[in-house]
């Protein structure tokens, strides 16, 4: 059963966003607009997950859910102590998206901050829903996602059809494999 949970007022990494910047150590006008862009990105925000848990079958090149196989020697490998996998799709919505392309054109620094925030805040994200999931759960794996190593990027479209994403967390997919809104995830986790 596809599950949708919300979050709210996850915890902020100024860091994190200076680092995805490509900032060491921010000097005191990149401090000041990274707070002014987290002022601005208030209340704009939407900390989605949908999910939903498969029994899974690993051999040596493949694994096995009841939706699909995917091909990936790499995947197979981390997931082998696995009896089963929770598929996620994440994202934080797309007013995020607006405010880029608004200021794509107007201050490309503002831009960059943007994007380095909504880097930041799928992370949180992820990492909040990853922490949930290991509190409820005997074991889990990292999450493993879509076009990493060997894993194939064209298995999102697999993904997206089990979960229903456009329909339960406003999340498309484009014939490029591109997501809409760009600031999101999607992941697989093993868990027993």
């Amino acid at each position: 059963m596809i599950t949708v949970v919300k979050y709210e007022n996850l915890p902020l990494d100024k860091a994190e966003i200076a680092r995805y910047m490509g900032c060491v150590s921010p000097d005191a006008k990149t401090a000041q607009l990274i707070d002014e862009c987290i002022l601005e990105c208030e209340g704009l925000l939407s900390y989605r997950v949908c999910f939903d848990e498969f029994p899974i079958t690993v051999s040596e090149n493949a694994v096995a859910f009841p939706f699909a196989l995917a091909q990936s020697a790499a995947l197979s490998k981390h997931l082998i102590r696995f009896s089963g996998a929770v598929v996620f799709a994440a994202t934080v919505g797309i007013e995020l998206d607006r405010l880029i392309l608004k200021y794509s054109r107007l201050s490309p620094s503002r831009a960059l901050c943007l994007q380095a925030i909504g880097a930041e805040r799928i992370e949180a994200l992820c990492e909040a829903f990853c922490g949930d999931l290991k509190a409820r759960k005997n074991e889990t794996s990292s999450r493993f996602s879509p076009g990493y190593s060997d894993f194939p990027l064209s298995f999102q479209t697999e993904i997206f059809k089990a979960l229903d994403c456009p329909r339960k967390i406003g999340l498309s997919l484009n014939s490029a494999l591109l997501m809409s809104p760009s600031k999101s995830v999607t992941a697989i986790v093993g868990i027993k």
